[in-house]
């Protein structure tokens, strides 16, 4: 498995006319563009890649540049997408997937090589700590979840936090909800998270790092029918954005501001919301209604979409690239450009 990033040395090198068609993508003249020539040899280093977006599309992992989108760079396999970039930049936390679930979170190192970090366990959200030293994610052992923090230098995960409210059902009965989409503040002082029982009854929390003191954010608002996904920081830690089955949202982690950043057009399905590195815009993932399925089943379904960046008040959009993509797919803006 190899990564091209040698191209960047030389600006990507050779012309988008000279690599090949990129088979992953059926997008329109205007927006469709070649991909490079995959390469076995390793050069450079993933700190290259500075500000540049990671997206998953059907193929595997891929890198546009937002300034320049006709240069483009395969990373890595099928099954794979990009989570979070450590805050210089140089390493990429990727989830793992294969026909049997799950496989676990890895880490994407500049050789090329895919660490990993977790077993299984159906691992959801996840980030870096400033210093790069560890990652936080949520993780299901049993029919418990918890959020972990996890050092990439080994060793057992630590036990950070599990949900303690109980979600009440019309027939009486009621369970303990689950946390999901654990995201690290860009100081490291603070985690964000979902817990609710994965498509009703969400709350939106926020935790000091060890996750003996939380707050509520958001109830009532997001406890309907539907799933909640990719939670993200401002690199300012001033705001957050999540995405809901049609709609990305924005609100500060005191619960205040709350809006809708898109809504209209297609539906934002797939959950990837990511803000630029100056926090001025905020890409996202716009999925319609066009998917299909080779098994039948809802969890292969490729859709057509598009990435698409936009100004943090939500007005000039701008199309980056029109891909296609697994219907639960994410993405990843590196913060070092």
């Amino acid at each position: 498995m190899g990564v091209a990033i040698a191209m960047l040395i030389a600006g990507c090198g050779s012309s988008p006319e000279a690599g090949p068609k990129d088979h992953s993508s059926k997008v329109d003249a205007a927006t469709t563009v070649s991909s490079p020539a995959r390469s076995s040899a390793v050069h450079g280093s993933l700190a290259r890649l500075g500000g540049w977006i990671t997206y998953r599309g059907v193929d595997g992992i891929w890198a546009v540049d937002p300034a320049r989108p006709n240069r483009r760079i395969w990373l890595s396999g099928a099954g794979r997408d990009p989570i979070a970039w450590s805050s210089d930049g140089t390493k990429l936390l990727i989830r793992r997937t294969s026909p049997g679930g799950i496989d676990g979170l890895y880490v994407l190192e500049a050789d090329a090589t895919e660490r990993r970090l977790t077993d299984g366990g159906d691992p959801t959200g996840g980030s870096f700590s400033p210093d790069g030293s560890e990652i936080v994610y949520a993780g299901r052992v049993g029919e418990r979840t918890a959020i972990y923090a996890q050092r990439l230098d080994g060793g057992a995960p630590r036990l950070i936090l599990r949900s303690s409210r109980r979600v009440s059902f019309p027939d009486g009965h009621s369970a303990r909800a689950f946390v999901y989409q654990p995201a690290l503040s860009p100081d490291g002082a603070w985690i964000a998270y979902f817990d609710g029982m994965y498509d009703h009854s969400h709350h939106l929390w926020v935790a000091n790092a060890n996750g003996r003191e939380r707050r509520i954010v958001l109830d009532n608002e997001l406890s309907a029918a539907g799933h909640v996904r990719a939670l993200t920081w401002a690199p300012s830690g001033e705001w957050l954005a999540f995405v809901t089955d049609n709609s990305i949202y924005l609100v500060r982690p005191d619960g205040t501001g709350l809006r809708r950043f898109a809504s209209p057009g297609e539906l934002v399905t797939a959950p990837g919301v990511q803000w630029s590195p100056d926090g001025s815009r905020i890409a996202y993932l716009r999925i319609g209604q066009t998917c299909t399925s080779v098994t039948g089943k809802d969890e292969h379904l490729t859709c057509e979409g598009t990435l698409s960046i936009a100004n943090v008040d939500g007005i000039h959009e701008q199309v980056i690239e029109g891909i296609r993509t697994p219907l639960s797919s994410s993405i990843a803006w590196n913060p070092s450009g």
